[in-house]
């Protein structure tokens, strides 16, 4: 087990295991698409309660190099499924994924507006003595983007990920982890919520049980190719209850916000 973990290294996922996997040739193919389907959904429910913290509350539930990463990550997602639709002849499911992580784009577009038109001082006050222009809001989300870009390309060549697969568990690993931190650094409930809390704990089990969408396409993400993948897996949905534990230990925010806005559990 222990040269399995540190010394074996499993060979790739390839075109092909799309291909067959999201096939009606595939006698797994309800099952694939189903739980494929499943795991887009929660990824769009979890964005979608940032819109209605923000919108409601002023307060995203990420922190904004989370938006600036997905959106770099998203988008160069993107690209690669609309170039392997190409390559493939318009194979059906890479061109609904492109679509799909187009659509998530504009989620991300819409949280980074907020964070620069609603949150910018809550955000990057601490580091001016003035408060934080639009402008300077503008050049740091910018910055930020640049600098993600990069650095998706960098690890996907690093990686061997041609189709951006493994940096989309990776994507779901972090926002199992990094919310509750943040959480917990604001000190508040507000911007928070445990309907978003219980969505994320429901993706992230999604993301790891052993039907998940990875292991279904290819046989690279198996816990005999790949154990570290489940390990880390487990480690996440500790993450994910942690969430959770993280509001219950801080006061309850009020139900309606000073302004009458209902808040969201």
């Amino acid at each position: 087990m222990l040269e399995k973990l540190f010394s074996f290294y499993p060979g790739n996922y390839s075109l092909e295991d799309f291909t067959y996997a999201f096939s009606p040739d595939n006698p797994q193919f309800d099952l694939v698409l189903g739980i494929a389907l499943l795991t887009f959904f929660l990824g769009y429910i979890e964005y979608i309660y940032s819109f209605q913290l923000v919108r409601r509350e002023k307060s995203a539930p990420y922190p904004v190099w989370m938006h600036t990463f997905y959106f770099a990550h998203d988008s160069m997602g993107a690209i690669v499924f609309a170039l392997a639709s190409k390559t493939t002849g318009g194979f059906w499911f890479f061109t609904a994924a492109a679509v799909a992580l187009v659509i998530w784009n504009l989620f991300e577009v819409y949280n980074l507006y907020k964070c620069i038109y609603v949150e910018r001082q809550e955000i990057w006050g601490h580091l001016h003595d003035e408060p934080v222009s639009v402008k300077e809001a503008w050049f740091r989300v910018i910055g930020q983007i640049i600098i993600f870009i990069g650095v998706v390309n960098l690890f996907r060549v690093f990686m061997n990920d041609p189709y951006m697969f493994k940096w989309f568990i990776f994507t779901n690993i972090l926002i199992a982890i990094a919310p509750g931190f943040y959480w917990e650094k604001r000190k508040t409930q507000i911007g928070a919520s445990y309907k978003l809390a219980i969505v994320i704990l429901l993706g992230t089990i999604n993301s790891f049980t052993p039907l998940n969408m990875w292991v279904l396409v290819s046989d690279y993400f198996s816990f005999s190719n790949n154990p570290w993948f489940y390990l880390i897996g487990i480690v996440s949905i500790g993450f994910a209850i942690r969430n959770i534990v993280v509001l219950k230990k801080m006061s309850q925010k009020p139900s309606h916000m000073e302004d009458g806005t209902k808040t969201v559990w």
